[in-house]
């Protein structure tokens, strides 16, 4: 067999492999989704006077609701759970309209979702959830919402270990408000996460001086050690956390 003729079939089914891959990941959405991510709200309900399903989704599984709400359109958003579109449609990935909205923190359409009956609960795939990718992007309002729709219901409400290690997470991250709420809310202040160690040393372990003196002030023990005897100054000293050191020191 020829061998540049081998070589340029081997090209070939290279290219056409790149192809198909780009066509699996590419996504097919309708007018109607297309328009909802626009916030086009007078073309969205023509789409649906047409014949449009307000819940079809496209090949990842979204639905005009999530892009409605993952752009912020609040208008969108109501007209179209006011028709009957499913709050709480995952898509492909376990990602619903209240995850998407929480993420970017869209204070109004995350309410307007729970108030018909979002899961504030939900996960995808990837863990993520409503209340924790807002306390990771550090969106303390929509943090205050989601916190008191789920401590309303105290039988499945926040889990306890749940809150203590997105306190952690908000600590080490340097989200003063944040820490400050979510203490307020009832989270214990000395709550433990991975090896024992506390939302301080988290606050210690990344410098956030501003968030130590909160939790401090929120009676935060700067004596509790974790599994390797470590206390948050300790922790502070071996990180090169200068500014929680000084303070820490100060309170010993």
């Amino acid at each position: 067999m020829n061998k540049q003729w081998v070589k340029r079939a081997a090209l070939c089914a290279v290219a056409l492999s790149i192809v198909l891959l780009g066509a699996c990941s590419r996504e097919y959405t309708s007018e109607m989704m297309n328009a909802a991510k626009d916030g086009n709200l007078k073309f969205v309900q023509a789409t649906v006077q047409r014949g449009a399903d307000v819940n079809e989704r496209s090949n990842k599984g979204k639905n005009a609701l999530m892009f409605a709400a993952s752009e912020n359109h609040q208008e969108v958003v109501q007209w179209l759970i006011e028709q009957g579109a499913d709050v709480n449609t995952a898509d492909n990935y376990g990602t619903t309209a209240l995850i998407v909205a929480a993420t970017a923190g869209h204070y109004a359409v995350v309410e307007l979702l729970l108030e018909n009956g979002a899961n504030a609960q939900v996960r995808d795939e990837s863990g993520g959830a409503p209340l924790v990718n807002a306390v990771y992007f550090g969106h303390s309002e929509t943090v205050q919402l989601l916190l008191d729709n789920l401590l309303k219901d105290k039988a499945s409400g926040l889990d306890k270990r749940d809150g203590e290690e997105l306190l952690m997470l908000g600590a080490g991250l340097g989200h003063t408000d944040i820490v400050s709420l979510m203490v307020k809310a009832g989270i214990d202040v000395n709550g433990r996460g991975l090896k024992q160690r506390t939302p301080l040393m988290a606050a210690a372990a990344f410098d956030r001086p501003e968030v130590a003196k909160v939790l401090l002030a929120q009676g935060a023990d700067p004596a509790a050690r974790d599994e390797d005897g470590q206390t948050a100054l300790s922790v502070a000293r071996d990180k090169g956390s200068d500014q929680v050191a000084a303070l820490l020191a100060e309170v010993r």
